[in-house]
């Protein structure tokens, strides 16, 4: 049985900074957990926190406390990742250098973000807020973007309830009254006044969580409202059914907003925290929630059906619960370039090069698109692998031969060729194989200064790997200059 690649997810949460983070960590991790091995490192967690975060992974790792000022914090991960891990970042604190001494391991590396304040050397980015355009970021050529509610980070009970047909429920109108887990600033308590003042009669259901540290005075509060009831600590699904009852839903511009408009139903969201801007914003302008100044006007107005159903189809519009399978699929890929090892050729591999360079794809983007005759190809081959400035190396993933680099090395200079074969195309590994061809030739041959490549100009696929891995584009070939030449200048010194 293959033993399923390990992807730590680093997140902190308490009752100063919310939980927020851990949330939609957690949420990716429910997504993963059954192709992946999950296992979540955190700064000293509490026990309830533990607890919850043991629910979801297979392990656990406690770190100790560092401020992010200190040095040791960006290392606090090196005796735990290597180049066989994937690593995963929510938390405004990873920085870039944070984020290089993790690729500096050679690890996988993914970041959840939602303020785009640095930049990112991630072999990929999630922001689940809507309305953020690419351009927003900083990132590596090779950077992955995943932006928008096609990556909403929602716990399994609220993907499932975004897959089904939601009605107007009946009886009683029911307000569900959620701030987020922690609510340091307490909104929570001034929602409550403000709902106290709307006239329609309705039940305010209050939800918690374990980081709110303002309970005993919304206790007290409460002692003689009968019509609000106080949840605290609700499990996902526990929250689903809950938002199921509820007509309408007043949230913070969170999380929490993006599950109650995955169930369905008249949202109005509160912006709590600067961080909350871009979701808050997406989320009026699409329709799939209101501002909460406007709570008080539209209850004391009905609940219309019509209106109910409105707000519905817009929220299905960009929750169609198939998130999660799309982000599976981003780590699949993923766990496939960190599954590449190269090797070099050998003369057992002459028959299965032959094959791939014949292949017609390969032929019809080749300068010379004629079928190779095995004769010439195996003169060729030999030729290659006795002369020491052509090195040949053959990429595998998980043990199969995936691809093939070639290096010509000329004085300081080193020509690239590779070839991905059919059975692997479509993965995005061209820039991966790009990347490791580099740095295998740069140990066996430190006096290449400048590698450079051609490709033809209608290859759209490997124009993207070349740009992905960094190269630049330069002066065309004097022998081809049709086709697009990419130059990648190397440092003087391995880092």
């Amino acid at each position: 049985m293959e033993q399923k690649r390990r992807i730590i997810f680093r997140a902190d949460g308490n009752s100063r900074i919310g939980l927020g983070h851990v949330t939609r960590s957690l949420a990716l991790a429910a997504m993963l957990r059954e192709e992946f091995e999950c296992v979540f490192a955190i700064q000293a967690p509490d026990k309830a926190l533990q607890e919850q975060i043991r629910k979801v992974c297979q392990g656990i790792i406690v770190l100790p406390p560092a401020a992010a000022t200190e040095d040791r914090f960006s290392h606090e991960l090196s005796a735990y990742i290597s180049e066989e891990e994937i690593v995963v970042l929510d938390g405004y604190s990873f920085d870039t250098s944070y984020q290089e001494n993790i690729r500096a391991r050679g690890s996988t590396l993914v970041c959840i973000d939602d303020i785009h304040s640095y930049r990112f050397v991630a072999d990929a980015v999630i922001n689940q807020a809507g309305g953020i355009l690419p351009k927003l970021y900083q990132a590596a050529p090779y950077t992955k973007l995943l932006l928008g509610p096609r990556y909403a980070l929602l716990r399994p009970p609220f993907l499932t309830a975004s897959r089904r047909t939601r009605s107007l429920p009946a009886g009683q109108l029911r307000v569900l009254l959620c701030m987020g887990g922690a609510d340091p600033d307490n909104h929570t308590l001034q929602a409550l006044a403000d709902l106290q003042a709307i006239e329609t009669a309705m039940q305010v259901e209050v939800v918690v969580g374990s980081a709110y540290t303002h309970l005993p005075e919304l206790k007290r509060w409460l002692q003689d409202k009968e019509h609000i009831s106080l949840h605290s600590d609700l499990s996902a699904e526990g929250m689903r059914r809950l938002m199921s009852k509820c007509q309408v839903a007043v949230t913070s511009a969170s999380g929490i907003s993006y599950e109650y408009a995955a169930v369905g139903g008249l949202l109005f969201v509160k912006q709590t925290a600067d961080n909350q801007a871009g979701i808050h914003h997406f989320l009026i302008t699409n329709g799939i929630a209101s501002d909460y100044s406007m709570l008080q006007q539209q209850l004391n107005q009905g609940i219309a059906e019509d209106t109910f159903r409105s707000q519905v189809a817009a929220q299905r519009q960009h929750f169609d619960g198939k998130s999660d399978e799309r982000l599976r699929q981003l780590f699949r890929h993923l766990s496939l370039a960190a599954s590449l090892t190269l090797r070099e050729a050998s003369p057992d591999d002459l028959l299965l090069l032959f094959e791939w360079a014949n292949d017609p794809e390969v032929r019809s983007r080749s300068f010379n698109p004629e079928p190779i005759p095995l004769e010439n190809h195996t003169r060729w081959f030999q030729a290659r692998l006795e002369n020491p400035d052509t090195k040949i190396y053959l990429a595998e993933a998980n043990g199969i031969p995936a691809a093939q680099i070639r290096f010509d090395v000329n004085g300081a200079t080193a020509t690239i060729s590779y070839l991905i074969s059919a059975g692997y195309r479509g993965n995005g590994l061209g820039h991966t194989i790009l990347l490791k061809g580099v740095q295998k030739l740069r140990k066996q041959r430190p006096d290449v200064h400048l590698v450079e490549g051609l490709v033809q100009q209608g290859h759209s696929a490997s124009i993207r790997s070349f740009e992905k891995a960094g190269f630049d584009y330069a002066q065309p070939d004097a022998q081809h200059p049709q086709a697009h030449r990419f130059v990648l200048e190397l440092p003087a010194k391995l880092k």
